[in-house]
This record gives structure tokens, sequence and C-alpha cells, in this order.
């Protein structure tokens, strides 16, 4: 009985705990987006100060208000005059130090995730480092096809391939691999990011190796009968 308590206990703790950091994790998102909104009626109203419902009420309300401004800047990106904005914006921001390497690298994250394309990252490789027999992935940013001063000097083709740190991609290191040891996988750009940030915890479906596009590792030799 001990035993059986024991387990069930532990089962509901698995339960628990990822919904409550999830809600968690949520309220405080929730909280820190509508603080200013808080404070601004606070700064007003100091007799309001105790009034929960009051206080999500504003909070609901900021939130809308935040949703209908992000769809108003959407509706003026669909216009000409509204790309104008936008690039003059970028191109301002672009060419401030530090906050251009910040907006570059935050720009390009968001294009892999959810960008079709993945942004300049082309297509998920499979390959082994830091020794053989040990497989990670990274993200393919040019095939280098032409003249390639690196191809000329080692004669042979090598990928440039960008390995992101887990579980934070935005460094990692720039890699060259020969074409023939890499494995392109067929998981979308976004599938292997999200398999990045999570360390593993969430894995893409099984997809098959793009024919032709590599060379995988052999498949084991068959035991003796």
């Amino acid at each position: 009985m001990i035993k059986a308590f024991r387990n069930r206990m532990l089962a509901g703790l698995f339960v628990v705990i990822p919904l409550g950091v999830t809600f968690w994790v949520a309220y405080f998102i929730y909280a820190k987006l509508t603080a200013w909104a808080v404070d601004i009626f606070l700064r007003i109203t100091p007799a309001s100060m105790h009034n929960f419902w009051l206080e999500q009420f504003i909070r609901i309300v900021s939130i809308s208000l935040m949703l209908f401004v992000l769809f108003l800047i959407g509706q003026l990106a669909s216009y000409k005059i509204g790309q104008v904005i936008i690039n003059l914006t970028e191109w301002i921001v672009q060419r401030l130090p530090l906050v251009n390497t910040i907006y570059s690298t935050i720009r390009q994250i968001g294009e892999a995730l959810w960008s079709p394309k993945g942004g300049m990252f082309r297509q998920v490789v499979l390959f082994e480092y830091p020794r053989r027999d040990m497989w990670v992935i990274g993200f393919l940013t040019n095939e280098n096809k032409g003249s390639f001063e690196i191809n000329d000097e080692v004669d042979d083709e090598l990928f440039s391939i960008f390995l992101p740190t887990t579980p934070n991609p935005t460094s990692g290191f720039l890699l060259f691999i020969p074409r023939k040891d890499c494995v392109l996988l067929k998981m979308s750009v976004a599938e292997g990011m999200r398999m990045v940030i999570s360390g593993g915890a969430v894995a893409s479906e099984v997809k098959n190796i793009i024919p032709g596009s590599s060379t995988a590792a052999p498949p084991p030799p068959p035991p003796d009968a």
C-alpha cells in the first residue's frame, strides 16, 4: 500500500509540475506585459490599488490594446507607405552600433522559427562532431558552389554550417564540413531550431534523408547467424 501510494503521488506530481510551471510562466509574461498600464492607472487613481478585479480588467484591456496596435502595424505594412516607413526604421537600426547586432540576431532567429524558407538557414544538417559516432545537428547557411577560396585551398567541397548552442541558439560556431560528411535532413528549419532550444525534448517526426543529397554512415552489418 505504501508503494502504491508513493507511485500515485509521484504520478500526480509529474502532472502538476508541468502545468504549474506553464501557468506560472504565462502569468509572469502576462504581468510583465501589462505592468505599465497598471502603474499608469494607479498614478491616476491611487484608491483602487487593492482592487484585484479592477487590476485584471486593466491588464486585459492593455493586452487587447497591444494586440490591436500589432494588427494596425501589420495592416500598415501591407501598404507601400508602411513598407517605406518600416524599411527606413530598419535602415536606421542597422546602423546603430551594438543595436544592429541584437536586431539582426533576433530577426534571424524569428525567420528560422516562423519563415517557411528558414531565413539565412537553408536546411538542417546532421554530422559527426566533436568526434566520430557522436552526432549533432546544425544549419546549412551556404553550399559554397562555384569559386570559393577555402574549397580551393583544401581541395574539397565544403558546406558552411552554423552549429548553435543549447538552449541559446543566438551563439554557436561556424564550421566548414565536407559535403560527403553531411546528412541533409527533411525536417524543417523551424523543427530543428525547436529541437535545439528544447535540448532535444521536442523531437521532430521521423523523416527520410533526402536521397542523393549526402552520404550517411553505412548501416551496421547483420548479426551472425
